[in-house]
């Protein structure tokens, strides 16, 4: 009897038990369902990732062309970049401005023709003051005219993988036959800031007097939240109101793109809220610097018995929070390793796993070279390899 009462209680307690399960399920999946449409971009396009792994995290219509405005200076910014580090060009030279440059239409830095102005202000002009006058200045500096200057960005467009793009100016100027996506802009602004962080600081600048004419920099998120590091606006009556903002929080750099906004505030709000989930939710874990020595291998035959094998990049993942502790690297190679070993030749593979299943592989190479050794080495060596001594 006692047996039969106290299945009954049992019985009677699990509808309970149901009940409450489904409750806290339910109110679960509507949070997680809550906070996914808030992600929602207001806007025509979205996207938003990490910076340093390039893992994008969020996409709405990421791979939509449209016009991007003011953003396509961040190509412009890139190339000046460039040439500063191969030393083609230097901050302190002065450039002239031509009638073109002083008529060019749209947002300016106020440049006068005939005036002499210095590299690093015009990149102030961009980057601050979305000068399209600073643009054109800088476009025939470097190679000439503005449309050579196009075909830079167009060529670097491709090599760089952004394949929803094409420009027609360095500056924005509406054009049916100048697009982008979102993708590509989080693309070109990862790369930007990877390749080139000595000049990010220009873009967190939050004001710029030239001509004394003073202008505040347009990305008002400078103001709002201080782990926001850039990177640039834009808006044509054809784009609606474009953003990419960048992040440094406690070393996740994250970028978030908002295209066709109806308003100022819609792009920065929702750039916002994209970067602020992101720091929520996700991790980058930094194993290795550029360079770094991963592992050092065994080199038969060779003058030296180890070579070190490094990687090129940094090798960077990002993962959600959660996921952080089923992070494993592996590396991989085939032996024998026999020399000769040239600079940066491919000796194996890192493999980045989470919860068991490979998140990327990148190149092990060596980091110096390798000659073959002696005779006596090579004959010690080939014994060896043959005897398994």
């Amino acid at each position: 009897m006692l047996a039969i009462v106290d299945t009954m209680r049992l019985y009677s307690r699990f509808p309970v038990a149901l009940i409450v399960f489904l409750a806290l399920f339910l109110v679960v999946r509507s949070v997680v369902a809550g906070e996914e449409a808030a992600l929602k971009v207001r806007g025509s396009a979205g996207v938003m990732g990490d910076i340093d792994s390039g893992r994008i995290i969020y996409t709405q219509d990421a791979d939509t062309k449209l016009p991007p405005a003011s953003l396509t200076k961040v190509m412009t910014l890139y190339l000046i970049y460039e040439a500063l580090k191969a030393g083609t060009l230097q901050l302190d030279t002065e450039l002239l401005v031509s009638e073109k440059a002083w008529r060019t239409a749209g947002s300016k830095t106020f440049v006068k023709v005939g005036d002499k102005i210095r590299v690093e202000d015009l990149i102030r002009g961009i980057a601050i003051q979305s000068g399209n006058d600073a643009c054109v200045v800088m476009a025939e500096h470097m190679t000439g005219s503005e449309s050579a200057f196009v075909a830079l960005m167009n060529a670097k467009a491709k090599e760089l993988g952004l394949t929803n793009t094409h420009f027609v100016n360095a500056t924005g100027w509406p054009d049916p036959e100048h697009y982008t996506s979102a993708r590509d802009m989080f693309l070109l602004a990862s790369a930007l800031l990877r390749k080139f962080p000595q000049y990010s600081k220009y873009s967190q600048e939050k004001q710029f007097t030239y001509n004394n004419i003073r202008q505040h920099n347009r990305n008002n998120l400078l103001w709002r939240d201080p782990i926001i590091t850039g990177l640039k606006t834009g808006h044509t009556r054809e784009a609606g109101y474009c953003l990419i903002a960048t992040s440094d929080k406690e070393g996740q750099r994250l970028a978030a793109v908002v295209m066709g906004a109806a308003t100022r505030k819609i792009r920065e709000d929702d750039a916002l809220r994209l970067i602020h989930y992101g720091n929520r939710m996700y991790e980058t874990v930094k194993f290795f610097e550029a360079k770094a020595v991963v592992r050092k291998l065994r080199v038969w035959k060779g003058e030296v018995r180890e070579v070190e094998g490094i990687v090129q990049e940094p090798l960077v993942a990002t993962v959600l929070r959660k996921e952080r502790a089923s992070l494993e690297v592996g590396v991989f190679y085939d032996e024998p390793l026999i020399a000769p070993i040239v600079a940066d030749q491919k000796i194996g593979s890192v493999v980045v796993k989470s919860g068991g299943k490979e998140l990327f592989t990148r190149d092990l190479v060596a980091a110096t070279p390798v000659e073959r050794g002696n005779i006596f080495r090579v004959m010690f060596d080939s014994l060896r390899m043959a005897t398994g001594w």
